[in-house]
């Protein structure tokens, strides 16, 4: 398997500040260790250095984090370093721009319930019940956005060497939407499959395979929100956390255990919305690495830095990953 048009990448760092190329590469500021530096297009095709006083949401570049909420994700780093297309940029911006949005939910979670005692009981179960609704829709958002730009990268940019597969790959697009690659009907479709019909590596349909149930249940679960009229079950505001009932609708596939439960009727919603957020970014993760270990993507813009992410939330997000991890 080969990858072709790779010129197309805009190889623009922030060491070698050479012209644009007219190509559509995302700038952003670095980190040197001791202070902050960005360019920006002068418009004659040429960058200038600007110094900023201090970065408070954005994505940078450093050798290591400025803070320590800063976060470090593999998915985004390497999006920026090896796959920074024209046509894929927007898409895989809208989908760090999600990961924001996740991130701020958690961070809003915490806040309504660090503030319950001065809101109405009532009234801070619909505000739970929204921020959910709007975290599954978000959260489904991902998958499309992410099939959007993989189905562009396969279609238009790869050549395959085994030439049968290449005649399926030719013969069936890969479609820009998550469902259409992992479902036939509402039936999952198996590795196996998934693979025969598009001409994907083994290795590539196994991580559609793996993200398919959760895919389904994320799916089902912003449909009835957004088309079948269904909210978010009652949420219940304890001391030690927001609770739910396990069995309810939204709730009962995911596999509860013991120390979940905050008595027998009810479990921690943490869990849950863990999952709901760091599932969502590993499929990211999984598809995306998959196709780098059998497609020859360009090397790295910026050798030797990595990309962190710097949100307010990230202190949130990090408690809400002690959460995933089992605590």
């Amino acid at each position: 398997m080969k990858q072709i048009e790779s010129s197309e990448l805009g190889h623009l760092s922030h060491i070698d500040t050479s012209v644009l190329d007219g190509r559509n590469v995302l700038l952003m500021p670095v980190w040197d260790g001791q202070s902050w530096s960005q360019w920006i297009p002068t418009g004659d095709k040429k960058l200038m250095k600007i110094s900023v006083v201090d970065v408070g949401h954005a994505a940078y570049l450093a050798e290591f984090p400025a803070d320590p909420s800063d976060v470090f994700f593999g998915f985004i780093d390497f999006i920026w370093q090896r796959a920074s297309w024209p046509q894929l940029v927007p898409l895989f911006s809208s989908i760090c721009d999600d990961f924001h949005l996740m991130a701020t939910s958690v961070a809003k979670l915490e806040h309504l319930h660090a503030s319950r005692e001065s809101i109405d009981r009532l009234l801070i179960s619909s505000f739970v019940k929204t921020e959910l609704e709007y975290l599954i829709t978000v959260a489904r958002s991902v998958f499309d956005l992410l099939q959007e730009a993989v189905a562009r990268f396969w279609n238009d940019k790869i050549t395959l060497l085994d030439a049968e597969m290449e005649t399926k790959r030719k013969r069936h697009k890969l479609p820009p939407t998550f469902s259409k690659v992992v479902l036939n009907g509402d039936t999952s479709r198996t590795a196996k499959e998934i693979a025969d019909r598009y001409g994907l590596p083994p290795g590539v349909a196994e991580m559609y395979e793996k993200h398919a149930p959760f895919f389904k249940a994320l799916r089902a679960s912003r449909d009835g929100i957004i088309h079948g009229g269904t909210t978010i079950d009652t949420i219940f505001a304890t001391e030690k956390g927001f609770c739910v009932d396990p069995k309810s609708r939204h709730y009962g596939d995911y596999p509860w255990k013991e120390e979940h439960y905050y008595n027998s009727a009810i479990v921690s919603l943490s869990p849950w919305v863990a999952r709901t957020v760091f599932q969502t970014m590993e499929a990211c993760s999984d598809v995306m690495f998959s196709l780098a270990e059998v497609i020859s993507f360009p090397g790295e813009i910026a050798p030797g830095y990595k990309v962190y992410m710097r949100d307010p939330s990230n202190k949130a997000l990090l408690r809400l990953l002690d959460v995933a991890n089992g605590s």
